[in-house]
């Protein structure tokens, strides 16, 4: 029985056909235009981002031997040498040139000399120089970029593994962003700002056999500003400051950027005589005798390290508050002049340092000499540097500082060849202090070998504290 009045009515669609094309339509727009967005950042973004590298850097070596370079993903080095004429950029100067491609690796030999051996001298103005003291300089020239599109960014970076180079980092460069930094061994790194001068010592420390190696490094600022991190602790550095960094310790607080070049200058580890031979010491102990019939019985003089008040509080102190005193000392009879001293090897490249300041403590409570004219006197108490001018070839000079007792009221200062002599009051302690940058002699030295501190004569007793030679850039 067909009844179409119970037949079910169909329900009405829920959207018209029409509306679902609309919306099916607004999705697809919607989506095109959230792709749309994210591809234009993505291209805004590598318009900005996207590097490239500068060519015209330039590797230049100031000496004819000792500096040596080594090609990416190669495992030998060369030694740097002059390019035929046509494609040296060089020249008809004294330096040796080569191009200079980021990726390249840069070491110097000690034999190279002292002083700035080697340059890398960048398209910016940017000038870096390398040493070759302690055991070389090894640094990489990592990166040298700038923006591909815009020219607002410049990025910059080398790895310093070893060796000391000065970085002289070049001002009003045309970049609204410059990043210049160096990889340091242990994790560190440290950035620099553009118009400053800093320097940067990267001393391999000696360790057991058994012990992981370490580093000393030494970061300080001339001029401008520096930032030192090592992903845990940063530290800002400001001008003429300096931090030291020991092994993977972490960072210090800046300190004055003074170096102390002689090692153990109060005395602390000194081992007179070498009765124990294991035992750490800087200094070694001397004897010099003044006439080769000399008897056995006259080589009397000694050397060694006693505690008492400090110059500046003479009279009393307490135990707490003494300072150690190398005293030298030689009594009895006498017929011939005799000396005794310590002396240390110092092997320090002064090139930078602008200032070389020598300064002890010295006193005088006995002397006996077998000459009385300030020309030929003995000195109870001398102090000689030696040292080279510019290179290892040279020969060594000697630069002697004579103390001799007056009893005059005012101290007076005479030369005599390499010798200066300076008058000191008997009995009283006096305090040297020379700025060796001013000594004719030592001016333009580049390299300090050896430091002898000695007394000489018939009889003496002399005493020297608070032993100093600081040097500044």
């Amino acid at each position: 029985m067909n009844d179409t009045s119970s037949q079910k009515q169909l329900p009405k669609p829920w959207i018209s056909t029409e509306l679902s094309a609309w919306l099916v339509l607004s999705v697809f727009f919607v989506a095109s235009l959230i792709v749309m967005g994210m591809l234009g950042r993505l291209a805004w973004a590598n318009y900005n981002a996207a590097m490239k590298t500068l060519d015209n850097a330039q590797l230049r070596s100031h000496v004819a031997t000792g500096v040596f370079y080594q090609e990416p993903r190669s495992m030998s080095s060369r030694t740097l040498e002059r390019l035929p004429a046509a494609v040296d950029p060089c020249h008809g100067e004294p330096d040796i040139c080569m191009p200079l491609k980021p990726g390249y690796r840069i070491k110097t030999l000690p034999a190279a000399g002292y002083g700035p051996v080697a340059s890398l001298v960048l398209p910016d103005a940017t000038h870096i120089q390398l040493w070759a003291q302690d055991s070389g300089t090894d640094i990489v020239f990592q990166t040298y970029q700038v923006s591909r599109w815009t020219h607002r960014k410049q990025v910059v970076n080398l790895i310093q593994n070893a060796g000391y180079a000065r970085y002289d980092i070049a001002n009003f460069q045309p970049y609204a962003v410059v990043e210049y930094s160096v990889t340091l061994p242990d994790g560190n790194k440290v950035w620099m700002t553009p118009g400053g001068s800093y320097s940067i010592r990267v001393v391999p420390v000696t360790k057991a056999p058994q012990s992981p190696a370490q580093t000393r490094i030494e970061i300080a600022v001339r001029t401008g500003s520096a930032t030192a991190t090592n992903g845990v602790r940063t530290v800002s550095i400001a001008e003429r400051q300096m931090v030291i960094i020991n092994g993977n310790e972490r960072i210090p607080s800046p300190q004055e950027a003074t170096w102390q070049i002689v090692r153990d200058p109060d005395w602390s580890a000194i081992t007179i005589g070498k009765d124990d031979p294991n035992a750490p010491t800087q200094w070694d102990s001397y004897t010099r005798d003044g006439s080769p019939n000399m008897a056995i019985t006259e080589r009397n003089g000694t050397a060694s390290v006693v505690l008492g008040c400090n110059p500046k509080t003479p009279d009393f102190c307490q135990k707490d508050k003494q300072l150690k005193i190398l005293r030298l000392t030689r009594s009895g009879l006498q017929f011939h002049e005799y000396a005794v001293g310590v002396e240390q090897y110092l092997d320090a490249d002064v090139s930078e340092f602008t200032s070389l300041r020598l300064t002890a403590w010295v006193r005088l409570l006995a002397q006996q000499s077998a000459s009385g004219t300030i020309e030929s006197a003995s000195c109870p108490i001398k102090f000689q540097l030696v040292y080279k001018f510019i290179s290892p070839d040279d020969q060594q000079q000697e630069r002697t500082i004579c103390l001799y007792p007056t009893t005059a009221k005012n101290v007076t200062q005479q030369e005599s060849g390499d010798t200066l002599y300076r008058a000191l009051p008997l009995y009283r302690w006096y305090k040297l202090d020379l700025d060796l940058r001013q000594d004719g002699f030592l001016k333009v030295a580049r390299y300090l070998q050896v430091i002898r501190i000695e007394a000489n004569g018939l009889n003496y007793l002399a005493e020297i504290t608070d032993l100093s030679l600081t040097g500044r850039q």
